[in-house]
């Protein structure tokens, strides 16, 4: 997966907690009742560290939405910290895949909400996809970054974009109970995302 020469030191990025919950709370957020599955999204992921940027495509089929049963275990899981939510998620049934490149990688958290223009759909991975910016002389531990975290705004058209934390630690704590570190220095962007039409 050829994303980017990482020059720059990477650090951890605290993302919002929007992937995981709809308001304030660790609340379920409703399924929208337009699409259920399967699906398939097509897009580019992009990195930009200085002036230095890659792309690498990507596909993001989703077979079902996570049932909520298992986004609640999920998030009760999470509570007992990172570790633990790692080994719900991992005990979750495959909701669909993530490909970049050769690669493959399980989804076993796929939910999505209504928005005025469309809908958010936000996926986790039970493996990380790439940490940008390992190898550097100072970079960090990979240790506990275990899963890849991605949020897409997709309007009523198909078509959006989003951003990916392609190695990240979920856990507790924040303004709305969940934060999501990312081993880079940033997320990477999701762009020319489009909904496969079958």
């Amino acid at each position: 997966m050829r994303l980017l020469s990482a020059r720059s030191t990477p650090a951890l990025a605290i993302l919002t907690a929007a992937v995981f919950v709809a308001s304030a709370s660790l609340g379920a957020a409703p399924q929208s009742k337009k699409k259920g599955g399967p699906e398939t999204f097509n897009g580019k992921a992009r990195v930009q560290t200085g002036v230095s940027t890659g792309d690498a495509y990507f596909t993001i089929q989703i077979d079902q939405y996570t049932p909520e049963k298992d986004l609640k275990a999920m998030e009760q899981a999470l509570q007992g910290g990172s570790e633990a939510f790692v080994q719900a998620l991992r005990k979750a049934p495959v909701a669909g895949h993530l490909k970049v490149g050769d690669k493959t990688f399980a989804i076993r958290w796929a939910r999505q909400k209504p928005t005025e223009k469309g809908r958010v759909i936000s996926i986790v991975t039970d493996a990380p996809v790439y940490f940008v910016g390992a190898g550097l002389p100072d970079s960090q531990s990979r240790a506990g970054f275990d899963v890849a975290v991605a949020q897409m705004n997709i309007d009523s058209s198909g078509l959006g974009e989003g951003s990916i934390a392609l190695a990240a630690k979920v856990k507790p704590g924040g303004q709305n109970g969940v934060e999501i570190q990312d081993y880079a220095t940033e997320p990477v962007k999701l762009v020319s995302i489009m909904r496969v039409i079958s």
